[in-house]
């Protein structure tokens, strides 16, 4: 009991705060709740971020379109030279002046010995000239350094090469892969963007069951606390006709263990309520100690919505997130099969390249940086694959169906549970408007009751009974009420269509 009183007496004294701390309290509707929480999801966040990388993604694709610049640089240390011709043939051209040389002599020896010869030498006085020039000439050097320098070109000196080359490719035609890529990176975008809704509208709604949660307990607090402002009344009642010898000590301690459940009910709705509002909080990003207050939480009556929100079947197809995240992943595959079929198709590209190189060898090998370009077409034609391509499109339709199936068996699941939240929101109504009556009733009832309490021919046992009902009535009431304000919510997340 000491316990209980203080808690009590510390809630009345929280309630009695001056006005200047009372004003120290953020007051939040229901859409800047929706925004602070969107703002601090991090599922929403994750989906943001998605929709910026499918956004690069389709980027990426459309630069296919383009042609493409690369360069390549090599640098090579070898360890042998390259030679043309083997040690040899390079020892035998290295040795070519005394090879003519020898023949020279050969030659002129056999014609010295030829009578013949010798007679035509000795009657012509021209020839005779050239014969003795003959036996004076040396071309062993010099024909021995031509060879030497010969042999040497034809060994190519590799120790150090440079290579430089810059290539340009644009495709031509590559079996519509290109514009099928592009297709499914757009896909992609819009799927990534259906995500981030379907996120925000998970978002939404749990934010909506938070802040709907923290109205329907601030509602129950103020009920409790006239309850206990009902039950101190009657305790003090009973009292006063115990002391008179109206009343026993039966109903006085009746009254006072009524009391008592009734201001610890007070105080669990108290810790629910702050405990409702920490969570609020968090999905806010506030603080957990934040003191807010909602616009709608000292409502006594609470809106709800009037009539049925309309929508039409076409509504569901085009905003429901899960609807529209198949459908595009239908497109998606579809166009995924083409991109495999690509791959068995003509692919024709055009290519240009400016080579630099270290030797060069344009005009013979010289150790100098030359440079030379090209053009060309290049063209790739698939013969035979053994039925590999064949068989990677169909499994590529084979997904196409699958998706296809899958987005049917979506469509029935949500009508049905549209229709099932049709339904919801109809025993909503229902039962708002006998909570109505029952509260009317209730109130009537414990007018009567108190009135007869009054005049001394009702026992104070029926006026707690006709109380406990209309704090019933009265919390129903409030269930009735939260209950078709969150089918509505559901009906419209049902839909895609919550704002």
């Amino acid at each position: 009991m000491v316990k209980l009183g203080k808690l009590i007496a510390i809630a009345v004294a929280l309630a009695q705060l001056p006005v200047s701390m009372a004003s120290a309290q953020t007051r939040l509707t229901l859409e800047e709740c929706r925004t602070m929480a969107l703002e601090n999801s991090g599922q929403s966040r994750i989906a943001r971020e998605k929709l910026n990388a499918a956004q690069y993604d389709r980027n990426a694709a459309f630069s296919n379109y383009l042609p493409k610049l690369s360069a390549t640089g090599l640098y090579l240390h070898n360890s042998k030279d390259i030679s043309l011709i083997t040690p040899e043939q390079q020892a035998s051209i290295s040795g070519l002046g005394d090879l003519v040389q020898n023949g020279i002599g050969t030659v002129a020896q056999s014609l010295m010995t030829d009578p013949q010869f010798i007679q035509l030498v000795m009657t012509d006085p021209t020839l005779k000239y050239l014969v003795g020039k003959m036996g004076a000439v040396d071309v062993r050097e010099a024909l021995n350094t031509i060879g030497t320098d010969l042999a040497d070109n034809l060994s190519v000196d590799l120790d150090n090469v440079y290579v430089g080359l810059v290539s340009l490719e644009q495709p031509l035609y590559v079996g519509g892969k290109i514009r099928a890529y592009n297709k499914v990176t757009a896909y992609a975008q819009d799927l990534a963007q259906v995500q981030l809704e379907g996120e925000d509208q998970k978002v939404m709604v749990a934010v909506d069951e938070a802040y709907w949660q923290i109205v329907s307990v601030a509602a129950k607090l103020r009920l409790t606390e006239k309850y206990v402002e009902l039950l101190q009344q009657m305790d003090n009642n009973v009292q006063i006709m115990q002391k008179e010898g109206v009343a026993t000590q039966s109903d006085a301690l009746s009254v006072r263990v009524k009391l008592n459940e009734a201001q610890m009910s007070q105080v669990k709705a108290m810790n629910g309520l702050a405990l409702s509002k920490m969570l609020l909080c968090q999905l806010c990003g506030l603080p957990l100690d934040s003191e807010i207050v909602l616009a709608d939480e000292g409502e006594d009556a609470l809106v709800v919505p009037e009539g049925r929100f309309q929508y039409s079947e076409q509504d569901i197809l085009e905003n429901r997130p899960e609807l529209r995240s198949l459908d595009l992943a239908v497109k998606m595959y579809d166009e995924k099969s083409r991109i495999v079929r690509a791959d068995f198709l003509p692919t024709v590209a055009l290519m240009g390249n400016v080579l630099v190189s270290n030797p060069s060898f344009s005009k013979g090998i010289k150790y100098e940086f030359g440079s030379m370009w090209n053009v060309g077409v290049v063209a790739k034609l698939p013969l035979f694959h053994f039925g590999e391509g064949l068989n990677k499109y169909r499994r590529a339709k084979s997904d196409v169906l699958i998706t296809q199936f899958q987005l049917d068996d979506a469509r029935e699941k949500v009508s049905l549970q549209v229709n099932q939240f049709e339904k919801k929101i109809s025993e909503c109504d229902s039962r708002l408007e006998m909570a109505h009556r029952n509260m009317e009733s209730a109130e009537e009832n414990m007018r009567v009751a108190d009135i007869g309490f009054r005049e001394g021919v009702v026992e104070p046992s029926v006026v707690m009974a006709a109380q406990t009902a209309w704090l019933k009535a009265n919390s129903e009431e409030i269930d009735a009420a939260i209950e078709r304000i969150m089918a509505d919510v559901y009906l419209r997340q049902a839909v895609g269509m919550l704002k």
